[in-house]
């Protein structure tokens, strides 16, 4: 059972989703506001994994940071990538106690130590013992990371003895009793020596911990047998594994964007605890121009208002109430997968339909490195682009005209769920772009990374496939519209 403890914008959002899976994990240390607002009993145990969100530079809210064991860590952010398809995680390397698929690279007889590469440019520190006579360059070899530095060196310290830790008591690959330096007594001492040796434990040592010493013997019995099966799930991943990099274990910080769909989603579970607006998380993410409106509408509104999409959109009229609600120019927010935003400068507002949520936008191009560099059209002085960005659509397709207002070509970015707010608008670049003119049938590029992506974690199977959707709708949309204008040709 992971324990939890979640803190932030997200409290009560990843409350209620967590709560839906009871046999995987349990919240605890509930902040204020849930306590009110649920009545059960809440644990206050220290949590194996914390939960919170991260200002950013600009004061945005739009990240969770996620840290703990990374066994605990990776199964939480299975369970967030379920319900919010869209968000994209981003692992710090795991620290100590992390296990991973080692290959030889140096050996020193001499000095008694190999140094054993982990993926990732990283690289630590394996001390020899005289019986480490397989350990050979090139040979790959599993490994856990004891230290962070070696001595005299950088490179993290490691060890070819393999654990599973519990709460009572941590397997070794080492096939032997040991107990903490903390039990002192002998006769418990002894007791938990033989009952370490009683246990069926398929050849893996058991070190007990100081808390072994006053738990119940039959919760031991549990959790050794629990830790075995465990051991088992490890050697089957260590067998199966013939490439260098992490295996499991350590403590992990992970960063994950919330994009649209994510942010809708927290919408929804937080209504399950509290008075919630359309749009909550998307808003109150950015600070407190928009929060303090949002704070407002949730405490005045009656619930079957708040449940609206006009609701909403008051959020945006509010701002400027003497005012359009869009402004005339609006700036482009795009992040990067890798979590970088810039600003990619404005455009000029044509039209917009805040109820079927669409902005219309101008763009004059300045000059040829304006273009995109796959699109093959005449580049002109006088040429301008107008796309349609679309509340919580996957693409948006830029069109390229001339001074004279004469189509050139087409080109499409895909990206996470699009933002729409009263003076900006927030994309994601997936790298993931299509292009069509008179001159180029229509064509997508920049899968493959995407599809690497997809491998490592950061984003999800639905995601990778809504995007793959996504351009082959464009696609079928060009290739019509080629067909057309051959016919008419």
């Amino acid at each position: 059972m992971i324990t939890l403890r979640i803190r932030g914008l997200y409290a009560a959002a990843l409350t209620s989703l967590f709560h839906r899976y009871p046999d995987v994990c349990e919240v605890v240390q509930p902040d204020d506001e849930i306590q009110a607002r649920v009545d059960q009993a809440w644990r206050t145990d220290t949590p194996d994994v914390t939960i919170d969100d991260q200002p950013e530079s600009r004061g945005s809210r739009d990240m969770l940071r996620v840290a703990g064991p990374a066994d605990a860590v990776e199964r939480l952010l299975q369970l967030l990538h379920t319900h919010c398809p869209d968000a994209v995680i981003r692992r710090e390397s795991s620290q100590v106690g992390a296990t991973y698929m080692g290959l030889v690279g140096v050996v020193s007889r001499i000095r008694r130590q190999a140094v054993v590469y982990l993926g990732e440019e990283r690289a630590g520190l394996l001390v020899l013992r005289y019986d480490d006579r397989e350990v050979r360059v090139g040979s790959y070899l599993p490994v856990r990371i004891e230290a962070m530095t070696s001595e005299g060196d950088d490179r993290p310290q490691l060890s070819a003895v393999m654990s599973v830790a519990g709460q009572y008591a941590v397997l070794t690959s080492s096939p032997s009793v040991k107990l903490s330096k903390q039990i002192s007594d002998v006769e418990t001492r002894e007791r938990l020596t033989r009952l370490g040796e009683a246990q069926p434990t398929e050849g893996w040592g058991i070190l007990w911990r100081t808390a072994a010493q006053h738990a119940e013997e039959q919760l031991l019995v549990q959790e050794i047998a629990q830790l075995t099966r465990n051991a088992r799930e490890v050697q089957t991943r260590i067998k199966a594994t013939t490439t260098v990099g992490y295996l499991y274990g350590g403590d992990m910080v992970s960063h994950v964007f919330l994009a649209g769909q994510a942010k809708a989603a927290c919408d929804t579970l937080r209504a399950d605890i509290l008075p919630t607006l359309p749009g909550h998380h998307k808003y109150k993410a950015q600070g407190e121009l928009y929060g303090v409106i949002v704070d407002a509408l949730e405490k005045e509104l009656p619930p079957d208002v708040l449940r609206t999409r006009t609701a909403s959109l008051n959020v945006l009229s509010s701002l400027n109430a003497m005012q359009l609600p869009l402004d005339a120019h609006l700036r482009f927010l795009v992040r990067d997968l890798d979590g970088r935003v810039t600003e990619a400068g404005t455009g000029q507002r044509l039209t917009y339909d805040l109820d079927d949520g669409w902005v219309e936008v101008r763009e004059t191009l300045p000059d040829e490195d304006s273009y995109p560099p796959l699109l093959d059209v005449v580049k002109q002085p006088g040429d301008y682009t107008v796309t349609r960005f679309r509340e919580g659509s996957w693409s948006y397709t830029t069109r390229f005209y001339s001074r004279e207002g004469t189509w050139k070509g087409d080109y499409a970015s895909l990206t996470t769920p699009i933002a729409i707010f009263s003076d900006q608008l927030h994309l994601v670049n997936l790298h993931v772009a299509g292009h069509y003119s008179p001159q180029q049938a229509p064509a997508f590029a920049g899968f493959a990374g995407l599809q690497e992506l997809h491998r490592q974690g950061v984003i999800s199977t639905a995601m990778l496939d809504t995007v793959q959707a996504e351009s082959a709708a464009i696609l079928e949309q060009w290739h019509r519209a080629a067909a057309a204008d051959g016919a008419s040709a």
